[in-house]
């Protein structure tokens, strides 16, 4: 994280969850059968406000990364994002 200055809360959740590779294949199986995105914004509010990956608590390093995407978020809220943007943006990485 860390050189996000200017991105919306879109933009910044659709730059980290399709790169990284702790959380990409649960973010997709979540975001597959909802073209709403309903279900990817559930799944990313648990990594980044409950600390917790489907149920699994995160060990150190991923709950570092939630405090730093917490920190560029800058308070804006989860709700704020677009997550038919980030759902299309994380499917279209599989073709």
């Amino acid at each position: 994280m860390g050189d996000s200055a200017g991105l919306s809360p879109t933009e910044l959740i659709s730059a980290w969850i399709p790169h990284d590779a702790r959380f990409r294949a649960s973010a997709v199986r979540h975001a597959h059968d909802d073209a709403t995105g309903r279900r990817l914004h559930v799944y990313v509010d648990g990594l980044v406000n409950r600390g917790e990956d489907d149920g699994r608590p995160l060990d150190r390093d991923e709950l570092r990364t939630m405090t730093a995407l917490r920190e560029d978020l800058e308070r804006r809220p989860l709700a704020s994002v677009d997550w038919r943007t980030v759902r299309d943006r994380l499917i279209d990485g599989l073709g």
